[in-house]
């Protein structure tokens, strides 16, 4: 199991925990990605908006990236934190 903690914005010190297989992130017409749970672990994958998300200080491409323990993603102005619960 994982989780997403919000560190910044309105939302900030929030916890979503990581329970379906889809989980969509986002703010829609603006910027949206979605993380999905696979056998092999976590992958954000980008969905909508012109920029593509940042995941530690790196912008992705269009194709799905692996997420590991602590990984910082930036999302539609908010920095959220992965968090992979053994």
């Amino acid at each position: 199991m994982a989780a997403v903690q919000i560190l910044t914005g309105p939302s900030a010190g929030k916890e979503l925990d990581l329970v379906k297989n889809l989980t969509t992130l986002g703010k829609p017409g603006l910027q949206v990605a979605v993380i999905t749970r696979r056998p092999q672990g976590y992958f954000i994958t980008h969905v909508e908006g012109e920029k593509f998300p940042v995941i530690n200080g790196k912008i992705i491409d269009a194709q799905a990236k692996s997420l590991q323990d602590h990984d910082v993603i930036e999302l539609a102005g908010v920095k959220m934190e992965v968090f992979i619960k053994k």
